[in-house]
């Protein structure tokens, strides 16, 4: 009955959302909020490494790809407390091409072992694509022309009709 139970709260809370760490394991962990950004978009990187793993005066070094951390794929190297825990705020640079990129983290030397996963989406242009207002493609100048044109030939006739109307009375 207790192995039911312990399988329960498990499954229960693997649905309630489990871990909220992107990557972890015994020597550290990771996490990227949010997780979907724009190219140009912050975003915050927040972990901690062990400080077993490495000493809590060595730096945490966020990495990745040379187009997501330029020049040389290494992010800003941060402090970390006497838990071994760090927090950055990054912006995106703006060149970075739309896809998914690991993040994993350094400290000491070498690799941690804890990656975390974000997604990169292609900044939209222009205004929502609903075929009104701004967003509708550009009218030619002979329609506008055309249309000005009626509306004043319809303006002259209202004013003739009520002139007319006026000396019929």
């Amino acid at each position: 009955m207790r192995k039911l139970l312990g399988v329960a709260a498990v499954v229960g809370l693997v649905l309630a959302g489990g871990s909220a760490y992107a990557g972890q394991n015994a020597n550290g962990s990771i996490s990227v909020s949010p997780s979907i950004v724009h190219a140009g978009s912050s975003v915050h990187i927040a972990g901690s490494i062990s400080p077993e793993a490495c000493p809590t005066s060595d730096s945490a070094i966020p990495v990745s790809t040379a187009a997501f951390f330029p020049p040389d794929g290494f992010g800003t190297a941060t402090d970390r407390d006497s838990q071994g825990t760090f927090d950055l705020a990054y912006s995106v640079p703006t060149s970075t091409q739309a896809g998914s990129y690991q993040i994993s983290l350094r400290c000491g030397g070498g690799l941690v072992g804890v990656t975390a996963t974000l997604l990169v989406t292609a900044v939209p242009v222009g205004g929502v694509a609903t075929g009104a207002g701004g967003t509708a493609p550009p009218a030619s100048q002979p329609w506008i022309l055309l249309g000005v044109g009626c509306l004043g030939l319809a303006g002259v006739a209202f004013a003739l009709r009520r002139r007319l109307a006026g000396r019929a009375t």
